[in-house]
């Protein structure tokens, strides 16, 4: 039941990205046909800001994923050793 909350978070990343470049791509057709331009430019134009966009959130998404990967790789000593050094830190922060 652990990894429920990590597969929904994943879930979210994928609607994400794909409400993300259709949304705009869709009004950059809408404005497209509108317009009666013989080139998508409106279109590219929103699929551009779109994929801007989504490379972005996905980024503030996963980030969490990514430095949780990285505690969980520490095994054994490492593990202890940076346990030590965060303590030294958090110390140091309080005495300043």
């Amino acid at each position: 039941m652990k990894q429920w909350p990590a597969a929904m978070r994943l879930l979210i990343v994928g609607f994400y990205v794909s409400f993300s470049l259709l949304i705009p791509t869709g009004i950059g057709l809408w404005a497209d046909k509108r317009a009666s331009h013989e080139f998508p430019l409106f279109t590219l134009i929103g699929l551009g800001l779109g994929t801007i966009v989504m490379i972005y959130g996905v980024y503030r998404m996963v980030k969490p994923f990514l430095a949780e990967a990285e505690k969980e790789q520490l095994r054994g000593p490492a593990k202890m050793l940076s346990k030590l050094t965060s303590s030294k830190q958090k110390r140091n922060e309080e005495q300043e």
